[in-house]
């Protein structure tokens, strides 16, 4: 009886010490015992450990078994898109899932909101349709968020909430052919105007702006080239069309198309992410990396590698009331209005008179056109 005691006795102290000892064991044991918590697989050689911790102060706690929780457990987000989507989102003569939103996605998930280790990014669930892509996170749980240059609002879809824009100072584009009439916004009202159909707020936005143009809904559906715009204004169905400028930068390639005015005054293009109004700790964690990820330099530097054009008409020289400043390291268009204009709100008006689609597209060197 003795030496079943003792036997009894080394093996509780060989489990207690493994406990204490042996990490990957440790959270094997606590996950037994506290079903609640998710426990994620490593990617440091460890079968099994715990996410890394926020070190931010700032982390977003995860519902037991809820979405966000399951993205950390499992070390991927499965994501409905739309595809084609040039340029956020498409798939290369590869088969590799490529675009502006691809590589902010990667940026999004290695935010510390996302347990600090690799999220893969699951894309495979893919539509053809712009209003099917947040559609899909009412259909099962086959996917997480829903990314595709949303601009719906909460109460737009029951069921799905969306996060602050992760793309935004951009607006709707006026786009003619290079040798067209049109040379300028004013040149355009009265003509006869394409808007994608089924766009309510581009709609309304070009009634405002051409009140005296008769407006055309167009489809998007491509042509043998992949283009839509190009064929509805070279066979004369319409003079010019409304578009937003980040996805008409892709549609205007290898076209004998410009963008008259990359940003049209008073449109403003912000583009979000979606997911299950329920998921509230997931839409926190978004927002939070959202913030983030769009402060830094590398954030810029993508917006430019996406969304930079040569397609843009040539800005008019600056007549004898205007001036002409050169852009240096640290400027910004609202340091710029600043100290020309006096007030940094009015940085539009610079950006306005030199063609730029985005606040940021300055560069140092490069010559603004001050307007007074």
């Amino acid at each position: 009886m003795s030496k079943v005691i003792s036997g009894i006795f080394i093996l509780v102290l060989v489990l207690v010490g493994g406990y204490f000892v042996d990490d990957g064991y440790k959270a094997k044991v606590d996950h037994l015992l506290r079903k609640d918590a998710p426990v994620a697989q490593s990617t440091n050689g460890s079968e099994w450990s715990d996410p890394k911790p926020d070190t931010s102060g700032k982390a977003v706690k995860a519902q037991a078994g809820g979405t966000l929780a399951n993205i950390i457990s499992a070390g991927v987000v499965r994501v409905s898109v739309q595809s084609p989507s040039k340029p956020f989102y498409f798939r290369d003569n590869r088969g590799t899932a490529r675009g502006f939103n691809v590589d902010f996605m990667k940026t999004l998930f290695a935010q510390t909101e996302f347990g600090g280790h690799e999220i893969k990014l699951d894309t495979e669930h893919e539509v053809d349709a712009y209003e099917k892509v947040p559609k899909q996170l009412l259909q099962g749980d086959a996917v997480d968020i829903a990314i595709d240059g949303l601009t719906f609002n909460d109460d737009d879809l029951k069921g799905v909430a969306y996060t602050i824009p992760y793309v935004k100072d951009f607006g709707y584009a006026l786009i003619a052919q290079n040798n067209s009439s049109i040379t300028s916004v004013s040149a355009a009202d009265g003509k006869t105007m394409g808007v994608l159909k089924g766009d309510p707020d581009a709609m309304a936005f070009a009634k405002r702006t051409f009140p005296k143009s008769r407006l055309v809904e167009l489809s998007d559906k491509a042509d043998a080239n992949g283009k839509w715009i190009v064929g509805y204004i070279d066979s004369h169905q319409v003079d010019a069309v409304i578009y937003d400028y980040p996805f008409a930068v892709a549609e205007l390639e290898g076209t004998d198309m410009q963008f008259v005015s990359p940003k049209l005054a008073g449109s403003n293009i912000e583009y979000k992410i979606a997911v299950r109004s329920g998921d509230r700790d997931l839409l926190e964690a978004l927002n939070a990396a959202i913030r983030k990820a769009t402060a830094s330099d590398a954030y810029t530097e993508m917006l430019k590698t996406y969304f930079m054009s040569n397609k843009i008409a040539a800005v008019r020289s600056a007549n004898t009331n205007e001036t002409v400043y050169a852009v240096v390291r640290g400027d910004t268009l609202s340091t710029i209005a600043q100290t020309h204009l006096g007030d940094k709100m009015r940085y539009p008006e610079i950006q306005s008179r030199n063609n730029l689609a985005n606040p940021n597209f300055i560069s140092v060197g490069q010559k603004l056109v001050i307007p007074k």
